[in-house]
């Protein structure tokens, strides 16, 4: 596994893909509250760093073995 800039259509590996799915719901889930409670600083700072970490993750791609 490799990060590549072209590899952006390429399919991404299952775990990376697993992960980033599951910190983008951890993460919807904690903006929530936080939206709820009036912590709006805390809401979006999670929701733009989760929104960026799952586009960096379809990045990531399988090596080839020759």
């Amino acid at each position: 596994m490799k990060f590549f800039l072209k590899g952006y259509w390429e399919p991404t590996p299952k775990n990376i893909r697993k992960f980033a799915d599951s910190l983008l719901a951890a993460a919807m889930t904690v903006s929530t509250f936080s939206f709820v409670n009036n912590y709006y600083t805390i809401a979006y700072t999670v929701l733009i760093v989760a929104g960026v970490a799952k586009f960096l993750s379809n990045f990531f791609v399988e090596e080839e073995i020759k």
